[in-house]
Order: structure tokens, then C-alpha cells, then sequence
């Protein structure tokens, strides 16, 4: 089953929604975005909050 993440689920003003088949293949989608349009850096997105957070907004279709 294919897993999604929209960044408004984890509470950015932002239409995009990744999907991936994996949750790992997922993540690297999302930090890709959220590095070059929302300008996180990876020590952000490596902070386990935000792990935590994002982990959590991921749906299974």
C-alpha cells in the first residue's frame, strides 16, 4: 500500500503531497521538498520532533 504525506498535515501552508510505497522512499521525497521550497535544513528535519511529527501525518492508501 502506497503512503502519502501532505505538508499541511504537519501544519505548512503548502498544496504538495508526496506518495511512495515505502515509508523510507516517502521521507526522502518530503526532506527533498522541504529542504528546497520550504528551506528546512537536515539538522531540522533529523530533530526527532520533527520526526515525530512527520511520521505521524503519513497515511496508507
Amino acid at each position: 500500500m502506497a503512503k502519502t504525506l501532505a505538508c499541511r498535515d504537519v501544519g505548512v501552508d503548502c498544496p504538495y503531497v508526496s506518495r511512495g510505497e515505502t515509508e523510507e522512499k516517502l521521507m526522502v521525497e518530503v526532506a527533498e521538498h522541504a529542504k528546497e521550497v520550504h528551506g528546512y535544513t537536515q539538522e531540522q528535519l533529523e530533530d526527532p520532533e520533527m520526526m515525530k511529527k512527520v511520521k505521524a501525518a503519513i497515511k496508507t492508501e
